[in-house]
């Protein structure tokens, strides 16, 4: 259960929070460029539109204005020119009232030129030429003639309101450019629909989409294979540290074929597996065999214990038989003799425990080295997420090329319909008026000018993106404390480890203390050896080196009763050895 945890904790914090970092990253940027894109291409659209319809007014206000030089030449009566401006920005009037609508003249699909008094009345247009509109109402309630008739007053103005499309109830918005003539009190008008100019935007708008389609499922994959390629060797050393700190060291190998850090921190934590299987091995073959020692020298003791009980008896009935005695000192110089012994292989099993739990020490450390190197591959893989950084390079450079794109497309439409917009209205003053080629050239320039602001302004943005995405760059650097996570096993297994090198220090000790004490043990056997023979050569010359030898073997009982005690701790301590390997599943 505390595996499954683990896992589905590293894969919320490593894998999807990357993928879905990266994904932020990759369709904020783009988000963004198309939208201030679009606003920026539909406010220079916009414009170029308001330039379009105002120059258009301004030509035709040169053609009445050439048309009232002819009527002051008399090559033309007033009416004639009136009726020859009508042609030219219409054309010719049906028999029903009505007049076409000039193709030559571009003003957008639905666009057209209108002529008013100063009181409303419509001196030129395409259906309602005569009438009298000026308390028309838009849709909203304004009465856009009247305001269209003060603007042309005040030296040209735009008028903006909603009107049905032609041959259609449905509404748009619609922009019209309205300017009065002195020479005949005329207010020339030019309007076109917004609509019919925003086919570079939907362009770009589809252009957007397909690109930020096209850029999340090539990054989704790529950040997957990646995500997936540092989250699941980590997870898999993540539940094997979690059971080795559990107590269970009995799992295989984790096998990761990769060469990077990942498959160098799979490496040291397969070597420290399988050295703190080794260690628990011989510390749980330490403390049998401290076990085994421990029991015998207990029953040595026991029977020491009962030949100086003897011995005492015998010194007590050697006062009164020297005979009875003599056969009492040999009997308990053959049991020292065999206590010796024993006491001899208990010094030599202490000393041989003591080397062990030495030699285990040593394992322990090495295992502990191990540890630190794990720890310290598990801080080289938080580099690898710095790789990242590089995909944020590749939005980048597409954040550019986007705009580049952008800026071509505008230029490109921006020259095409000024050009049509311009050739249709001087094939419509060929001849003398030849002079107007000048105004449209400069128009040009000044649209071109505006257009390289504007591009330049589009550049600028593009360059606050770029920072911005170097900004979003930096915050993925906090991905690299979330692989610290995958540590956290480690760390425990450290801890538990830990405890088993304090524990195997504490028996180290214990082992040396016991091997001092049977070292001292043997000592003091060898003396009470040397004490019963010298007894055994006296014990025929007086009494009173009887009365000498029962307190030399009531000393002897007290040491014998120390050395018991030794042995009941060096048991305890073979015990606690044995608990601690026990809990260890090799």
């Amino acid at each position: 259960m505390g595996s499954q945890k683990v896992g589905k904790r590293l894969k919320i914090t490593i894998r999807r929070k990357l993928l879905f970092v990266c994904s932020l990253l990759m369709v904020v940027p783009i988000l963004v460029l198309g939208g201030v894109t679009y606003i920026q291409i539909t406010k220079e659209t916009t414009t170029l539109l308001e330039n379009g319809l105002k120059n258009s007014v301004e030509m035709a206000g040169e053609v009445l204005t050439s048309l009232n030089n002819s009527v002051r030449n008399g090559s033309m009566t007033l009416e004639e020119a009136q009726e020859s401006l009508r042609v030219i920005l219409l054309g010719d009037k049906q028999k029903d009232g009505q007049r076409t609508i000039n193709k030559a003249i571009d003003l957008g699909e639905n666009g057209y030129f209108f002529i008013l008094d100063e009181k409303g009345t419509l001196l030129a247009h395409p259906k309602l030429e005569g009438q009298n509109i000026w308390d028309k109402e838009a849709s909203d309630g304004t009465y856009y003639i009247q305001d269209m008739v003060k603007a042309a007053k005040n030296g040209g103005g735009f008028t903006h309101y909603d009107w049905p499309l032609p041959e259609s109830t449905k509404e748009a918005s619609k922009v019209v450019f309205a300017n009065l003539s002195p020479e005949w009190g005329w207010v020339i008008a030019a309007g076109s629909y917004e609509q019919d100019y925003n086919g570079v935007q939907k362009s770009i708008m589809k252009t957007m989409v397909i690109t930020l389609g096209i850029c999340l499922l090539i990054g989704s994959s790529i950040l997957t294979f990646f995500a997936l390629h540092i989250s699941r060797p980590i997870i898999r050393i993540s539940e094997q540290a979690q059971r080795m700190a559990d107590g269970d060291l009995s799992g295989e190998d984790v096998i990761v074929t990769s060469k990077d850090e990942v498959g160098l921190l799979t490496a040291s934590f397969n070597s420290l597996n399988n050295n703190l299987k080794e260690l628990a091995g011989n510390q749980l073959l330490s403390a049998n065999a401290l076990a085994s020692s421990s029991a015998r020298l207990s029953n040595i003791i026991g029977e020491t214990v009962q030949a100086v009980h003897q011995s005492s008896q015998s010194l007590s009935e050697l006062a009164i038989n020297n005979e009875t005695q003599a056969v009492s000192i040999e009997e308990t110089s053959r049991a020292m003799e065999e206590m010796t012994d024993g006491i001899g292989r208990i010094a030599s099993s202490s000393t041989t425990t003591f080397e062990a739990s030495a030699a285990t020490l040593e394992e322990a450390e090495a295992g502990n080295e191990l540890i630190m190197q794990s720890s310290a591959q598990m801080k080289s893989v938080s580099r690898t997420v710095a790789d990242l950084s590089a995909v944020i390079h590749q939005l980048n450079e597409r954040s550019h090329q986007i705009g580049e794109i952008a800026v071509a497309i505008r230029d490109i439409s921006s020259q095409t319909n000024l050009l049509a917009l311009n050739a249709s209205i001087e094939a419509a003053r060929a001849g003398e008026h030849g002079k107007g080629f000048a105004v449209v050239a400069s128009e040009i320039r000044k649209l071109a000018e505006r257009s390289d602001e504007s591009a330049a302004q589009v550049t600028e943005l593009i360059e606050h993106i770029v920072e911005d995405i170097t900004d979003a760059g930096l915050a993925m650097q906090k991905g690299e404390h979330e692989v610290v996570a995958g540590a956290a096993s480690i760390n425990l297994t450290g801890e538990a480890f830990a405890r088993i090198l304090e524990a195997t220090r504490s028996v180290v000790g214990q082992a040396e203390e016991a091997s001092a004490a049977a070292e001292e043990m043997s000592a003091s056997a060898q003396e009470i050896s040397a004490s019963l023979q010298q007894m055994e050569s006296v014990s025929s010359k007086s009494s009173g080196a009887a009365n000498s030898i029962s307190a030399v073997s009531e000393e002897q009982l007290a040491s014998l009763e120390e050395i018991s005690a030794s042995a009941n701790n060096l048991t305890q301590m073979s015990d606690n050895m044995k608990q601690l390997s026990n809990k260890f599943k090799i």
